[in-house]
């Protein structure tokens, strides 16, 4: 925008832009309003224009370089406003406030009943923070290890299994898959808003951490494509299914073996930030507090998948949440780096969210795996139809087969979602099941939380749960039209789907969310170093494990079975690698 400013005895007189504008238009108003101020006041401390925040500001520094250039001086605030645009203050403004709201986990508790004093302080004893305990040691890093529960695997101990490529087991059984297609999907996948070189390390690293995993006595079963989920036969299975059985016993065996220190029922309530550097943590133990003193902390407590709070900030509903994870994972980690001004990753962070009803049985930490009520079974969709509080459907219900974690993304923008099928649809899905009619006859007797019925006519179900009664007609009407001529007009969905419900008994019940896995949160660098909204690192702060995963936004990407497990292990890994590094600098 060029344009003329004249300044006489001292006062700016004239700002004229030499350029014509559209009469009326944005444009206009920035060119018109903001000098008749800056003229009025005599000063360039003006109002922003809602919606021309860069067109004001680059004004503002233009006519400051002109006053300058006329031999004036700018007062400092009209040099703050010159040098720095809104949005920058905006996002200053909005990590005070972080840091503010979060300011209790920077608390020294009043009284200490004991101070340790170590290299590396592990906080979380999951699958990264066992695998960075291991590798410390290794390093010959003196190492504590901390957990609020009063044993270790936290919430790893279900995981069934891990990524990898090209490693050993995958050649023995002539299973043979290329790097690069694997990094492309994954970019494809994420639509790309991923740093993707994320990807290439997790990728690369792979078979290395796996063959590291096996020389300290994991057990590993056999590689496959994770019940047929996975893209890539890439997922190598746990011994017994789970890491509880073929990863944390050996793990917990080699750390102690190697000296690792474990200080178990111990909660971290605090970090010790002084001159800009982390230097450890306070913590809770059942005689008391304690301070322990580090040179390098690792964050890896688990994510924020039991702390209702942070999950609704993720845009999640939680009424009727099932948790799966362990209780302890409530966010620790997260909510310590962002008191000492961590880059915020927890809105653009996946869930490992799916879909339950409340009145078919689900009880206990595994109903993820509940052969009627589980993240593969009948609320993850499929011959089925689902419905949002207007009787309207809202997306391909089969839309599970290229992602299982997609059953729940299109929920997530409804007020409630149902579920509609008939007997014929459900006897279908659970075939095989041992007491499947039983289990559904009982269910809809006792119809818990209010959130499944049964009737013999699409207007029943409709007045069951408060849905206009024409609307949902019209919706199973034209559904069925699609199934008989075998092609979806709507979201084209599989037509081996597309099955006809003309007979009932029909049911409608309520999707509501059953949570797994808070995955992220915290921003860091490749080095696993927590990183400040500016993308500098935090000095003496590393994050592995669920508190980090920078290669996901918004969906965790299944369909590289265990990718999840493997960031644990390589991120564990190469936290305590990096971090021996930033001690070695310190001496």
């Amino acid at each position: 925008m060029p344009l003329e400013v004249e300044i006489k005895k001292s006062k700016i007189t004239k700002i004229i832009p030499k350029k014509e504008m559209i009469p009326g238009g944005l444009e206009e108003t920035v060119f018109t309003k903001i000098p008749n101020e800056i003229i009025k006041k005599q000063s360039l401390d003006v109002d922003a224009i809602s919606g021309a925040t860069h067109s004001v500001n680059g004004l503002i520094d233009a006519i400051g370089k002109v006053i300058q250039r006329a031999g004036g001086t700018l007062h400092e605030h009209q040099t703050e406003i010159q040098s720095k645009n809104l949005s920058t203050n905006v996002r200053q403004t909005n990590l005070k406030n972080i840091r503010s709201r979060y300011s209790s986990w920077q608390t020294k508790p009043s009284k200490i009943i004991k101070e340790y004093s170590t290299d590396l302080l592990i906080v979380g004893a999951g699958i990264s923070g066992l695998a960075a305990g291991v590798q410390a040691r290794q390093l010959g890093l003196k190492t504590i290890i901390i957990d609020k529960n009063g044993f270790v695997a936290g919430n790893g101990g279900g995981v069934e299994g891990i990524f990898g490529i090209n490693t050993k087991m995958q050649q023995e059984a002539g299973i043979h898959a290329k790097k690069e297609d694997i990094i492309a999907k994954e970019a494809e996948l994420g639509q790309y808003r991923a740093d993707g070189s994320f990807w290439v390390d997790l990728v690369n690293n792979s078979a290395a951490n796996i063959e590291w995993l096996l020389s300290l006595g994991v057990q590993l079963t056999t590689v496959d494509d994770y019940h047929g989920t996975c893209m890539f036969p890439t997922f190598h299975w746990f011994k017994g299914g789970f890491a509880s059985v073929g990863y944390v016993p050996f793990m917990k065996k080699k750390a102690d073996k190697l000296g690792a220190k474990f200080l178990l029922e111990t909660s971290a309530i605090s970090i010790i930030f002084d001159q800009g550097k982390v230097k450890g943590i306070y913590a809770k133990t059942p005689n008391g507090d304690i301070k322990i003193n580090a040179k390098a902390t690792i964050l890896s407590t688990g994510g924020v998948g039991h702390n209702p709070d942070l999950l609704e900030e993720q845009g999640w509903s939680t009424k009727n949440i099932h948790y799966c994870s362990m209780p302890s994972n409530t966010g620790d980690g997260y909510q310590m780096a962002m008191s000492v001004g961590a880059k915020d990753m927890l809105k653009e962070s996946p869930e490992f969210m799916m879909n339950y009803i409340q009145a078919f049985p689900h009880k206990g930490v595994h109903l993820y795996l509940d052969p009627i009520n589980g993240f593969m079974a009948l609320p993850s969709g499929g011959p089925v139809v689902f419905v949002n509080q207007d009787g309207r459907r809202i997306v391909n219900e089969n839309v599970k087969k290229y992602n299982l974690l997609y059953q729940r993304m299109a929920i997530k923008a409804t007020k409630v979602t149902y579920e509609i099928f008939n007997q014929s649809i459900f006897d279908k899905l659970t075939e095989g099941v041992e007491n499947a009619d039983q289990i559904l006859e009982e269910a809809v007797r006792n119809n818990e939380g209010q959130s499944l019925f049964k009737a013999s006519t699409f207007s029943d179900l409709a007045k069951s749960v408060g849905i206009t009664e024409n609307t949902l007609k019209q919706t199973m009407k034209d559904y069925n039209s699609f199934c008989q001529s075998g092609h979806d007009l709507e979201f084209n969905k599989d037509k081996d789907m597309l099955i006809p419900m003309e007979e009932g008994p029909y049911y409608i019940a309520r999707l509501d969310p059953s949570n797994l896995i808070g995955v992220g949160g915290i921003g860091s660098n490749r080095k696993f170093e927590v990183i400040a909204e500016n993308f500098e690192k935090i000095p003496g702060l590393y994050v592995a494990g669920m508190d980090s995963t920078m290669q996901y936004r918004d969906v965790y990407t299944i369909t590289l079975g265990g990718s999840a497990c493997a960031h644990n292990v390589n991120s564990g890994r190469h936290a305590a690698m990096n971090a021996k590094n930033y001690i070695d600098s310190l001496k």
